[in-house]
Formats: C-alpha cells, sequence, structure tokens
C-alpha cells in the first residue's frame, strides 16, 4: 500500500533532530510522499532544504491566520519568487486560511483579528489565482467566509483543498459543486466525528485525500501522542473499511487523486 501524506508539519521534527527516524518510520508503512505545509515565512527556506534533500518530500509556501504577524505584508512581496524556476518550489500556497475559533471576547477587538485575516488570505489567493496555483485553505469556524473570499479572488475552485475538513456534509457539497474538495485526517477514527465521516463519504472517494495534520490529530488508537507521516496508514485503513473497499484499493484511488490535483510533474 503506497500513500502520501497530504498535510504534514515537520518542523517540529527538524527542529528536534527526529526527522531522519521519522521518515524512517514513513516509508515503512509505504507512506512514499509528504507534503510539508508552512505556516511563517519563518519556516519557508526550512521547507525548502528539507524538500531539496529528502526524496518524496514536497513543500507549501504561506502564512496560517493565527500566526499573521508584524511584517507579514513585506513576506509576502517574496512569495511569487518562489515558485520561479526552482526544482524544489513548492506545490501549492499554503496553508492559509480564516480561524474564528479563537477570538477575543470584545467584538471590535474580534472583528479586528478577523479582518486582518482576510486580508492576508485575500493577498494569498490573488497571488494564487495570478499564478495559477493550488491552494491548501484552513477554515475553522469559517468555510462561509473562505469561500466568499475564494470567489472575490476569482480563484478557480479546482485548485482548492480544504485541509483537515471540520464543516458540515452540506458546506462540503457547496464546495464539491464549485469543484473544491475537502481532505481528511485521522479525526474521522474519532467516535465524536460522525458529521465528518458523513462528509467525507458524500463526497466520495474519487475526491478523496488523506493526511496527518502532524504532530497534531493522531488516529485512534494513537490518539493524545505525537502524530507522525506514516500514521496517514491508519487514516487510510479505516478510511477503507468506512468506504466497504480493500486498503489497496482505497490507495490505489488517493494516490490517483494527489497527482491529478497537485498535477506537478515530480510528483
Amino acid at each position: 500500500m503506497k500513500l502520501t501524506d497530504t498535510h504534514a508539519h515537520l518542523d517540529k521534527f527538524a527542529n528536534d533532530g527526529t526527522l531522519a527516524d521519522v521518515l524512517a518510520r514513513a516509508r515503512a508503512a509505504g507512506v512514499e510522499r509528504i507534503i510539508t505545509c508552512a505556516t511563517t515565512p519563518h519556516e519557508w527556506k526550512l521547507y525548502r532544504e528539507i524538500a531539496s534533500e529528502n526524496a518524496g518530500i514536497f513543500w507549501q509556501a504561506g502564512i496560517h491566520p493565527t500566526e499573521i504577524a508584524d511584517g507579514d505584508d513585506t513576506a509576502l512581496d517574496a512569495l511569487p519568487a518562489l515558485f520561479l524556476d526552482d526544482p524544489f518550489a513548492p506545490v501549492a500556497i499554503g496553508e492559509i486560511g480564516l480561524d474564528y475559533h479563537f477570538l477575543p471576547d470584545d467584538p471590535a477587538e474580534a472583528e479586528k483579528v478577523k479582518s486582518r485575516q482576510r486580508e492576508i488570505f485575500a493577498r494569498q489567493l490573488r497571488i494564487a489565482a495570478d499564478l495559477g496555483k493550488k491552494v491548501c485553505v484552513h477554515a475553522r469556524d469559517s468555510v462561509a467566509d473562505c469561500i466568499a473570499e475564494i470567489e472575490r479572488a476569482k480563484l478557480d475552485f479546482s485548485n482548492v483543498v480544504f485541509h483537515c475538513f471540520a464543516g458540515t456534509p452540506q458546506q462540503l457539497r457547496e464546495l464539491n459543486e464549485r469543484g473544491a474538495r475537502g481532505s481528511f485526517t485521522g479525526i474521522i477514527t474519532y467516535k465524536s466525528a460522525g458529521e465528518m465521516r458523513e462528509a467525507m463519504l458524500a463526497q466520495g472517494l474519487e475526491k478523496l485525500m488523506l493526511e496527518t495534520d502532524c504532530p497534531y490529530l493522531a488516529p485512534a488508537p494513537h490518539r493524545g501522542k505525537t502524530c507522525e507521516p506514516w500514521m496517514v496508514s491508519e487514516t487510510a485503513k479505516a478510511a477503507a473499511e468506512l468506504f466497504g473497499v480493500s486498503a489497496e484499493c482505497l490507495a490505489e484511488q488517493t494516490e490517483q487523486n494527489v497527482r491529478e490535483f497537485f498535477n506537478a510533474i515530480h510528483l
């Protein structure tokens, strides 16, 4: 069974010196490709280095909505250049989006945070639209606003994946109708995640992509432990059971989906 972890954060493992072991465990579990995702401009250089030094590792460049800092407007001036004439260029802009889960209690302050998030998100979407790049969206308690911003940027929804999809089945149907898709993590193995499983099944195998979002969200029975890319194999087995297909069948379909979505020659 060959798999791709389509959304991982490898900076923790690179910084604590365990990355080589983490990648070895991933390969042993059949995880041949990992797409690691930046959350701040400070990570862009690190992730390019990881991708250039490790076969099967690809990366995305972007600014996460909860990581916005002073100077990020200037940093975004450099984002388009990352995609120019580089064999280790990012395969997408991500992860970017909106996160309304933890906002200030004061309504005026909360609106300031949301407005700044929308500003940075919109700018990254315009860059993606101008360059024709794929986009990985973080949408926590904000799916409708994310859709509105994508429409405003005139970005082709077929270039968009909502990672770790946590909206409703109806919201995912709306995304699918526009051409976008959701990808799914080990949360589908949690007892409380019935609505997420419903959404995944409704979207269907033909759009399914799997991820770990490591080092977070380890699937059952590893919940509470540090998540690693190899654990996407556990999520794949759980998804195969839910879809009523073999693990090999599911792996083959998700690999086809990954190739078609990211459509980079070196993938």
